[in-house]
């Protein structure tokens, strides 16, 4: 079922959910960020939970096939404790962030670890905390320091290149940021958690305005944790307490929400229900199933993947991806039809 999302001449159009909730294999636990590669592969970073801390990377496709996946709990170089994030060179090269290791890891397209780095502390090309990563035009690594609110910008090697931010509420101040993303013109999206909003910033760290604030209203958010993006300019936060994904447009005009519309149940979540009858006898038990089926529960990551012009939205509490396909020049069918 395609369900859309419309706003002028822009459309947002589900196309199908991935995942469900498992702690190996064809699922997700607590899937918090989403790289796009090409070919319709994807790389999902799964965090698990304070009881089942499982940290792997997955590699998928859209079409809901498992390839592999890699990395594991522990200390050791290949591994993490605190899985924060997930992004992709150009050579299709997996950077992960580790908030409890303060480190970044790399994996070849195989999940072959390559190399590490990173430092702890509080000084310049140093790590607190590290959450949300993206690639600049230039190649280079922009971090977000969640516990000491700082941006950073490091070579693919690690070398530090620049920084900004400090903790507060101000204009151009930070509490407790997580995700990032960068648009077309070189401008940094920083989703601000503790102060219910988005920063933007210029390359260089000049504050170039904010979106959001706090609220359930339009334009409100609520401990945004993620941002992504899109070739259009449009903007995408996702609003993790009121448990939706908030889209402005590149002048931080509210547009409209996205509340999650996974009417049917993923492929790997079939295969689940029909081998566990009593699954299937508990669902039949729940007071409106499909909306509740439909809805995100507390999504923490998103990415745009703007070659594609395609949304994927980590429904993390679900253990799954809902993918949106992004239409412009979007005219309403005849009414007749």
């Amino acid at each position: 079922m395609a369900i859309e999302t419309v706003v002028g001449n822009r459309a947002w159009i589900y196309s199908h959910n991935i995942g469900r909730n498992a702690a190996a294999g064809m699922g997700f636990s607590m899937p918090i960020g989403v790289a796009p590669a090409k070919d319709g592969v994807l790389f999902v970073a799964s965090r698990g939970s304070d009881t089942n801390p499982n940290q792997r990377i997955s590699k998928v496709t859209l079409d809901q096939d498992f390839i592999h996946e890699f990395g594991r709990v522990g200390e050791e170089q290949g591994s993490h404790v605190f899985l924060t994030g997930v992004a992709l060179d150009r050579d299709e090269n997996v950077y992960t962030t580790d908030e409890w290791l303060n480190r970044v890891s790399v994996f070849d397209n195989d999940g072959n670890f390559l190399r590490s780095w990173g430092e702890a502390g509080e000084g310049e090309g140093q790590l607190n905390g590290p959450s949300g990563l993206a690639f600049d035009q230039d190649e280079n690594l922009v971090i977000v320091n969640s516990l000491n609110s700082r941006v950073q910008t490091f070579s693919k090697d690690g070398k530090y290149l620049s920084g900004f931010g400090a903790k507060g509420n101000g204009d151009d101040e930070l509490d407790m940021p997580w995700g990032i993303a960068i648009d077309n013109n070189g401008d940094i999206y920083v989703a601000d958690w503790n102060n219910h909003r988005i920063q933007k910033f210029n390359s260089g760290g000049a504050h170039l305005g904010s979106i959001g604030h706090g609220g359930s209203g339009p334009g409100n958010l609520r401990h945004p944790s993620g941002v992504a993006v899109d070739g259009d300019g449009d903007i995408y936060a996702v609003d993790w307490m009121n448990q939706r994904i908030a889209i402005f447009n590149s002048d931080a005009m509210p547009l409209v929400f996205l509340m999650g519309d996974a009417v049917e149940v993923s492929k790997w979540g079939q295969m689940s229900i029909d081998a566990n009858p009593d699954m299937q006898r508990r669902r039949r038990q729940v007071n409106n199933l499909e909306d509740q089926q439909r809805r995100f529960r507390m999504p923490v990551g998103c990415a745009f993947d703007r070659e594609n012009n395609r949304l994927i939205v980590c429904d993390s509490q679900r253990g799954r991806l809902q993918i949106y396909h992004k239409e412009t020049n979007y005219a309403d069918p005849q009414a007749n039809l």
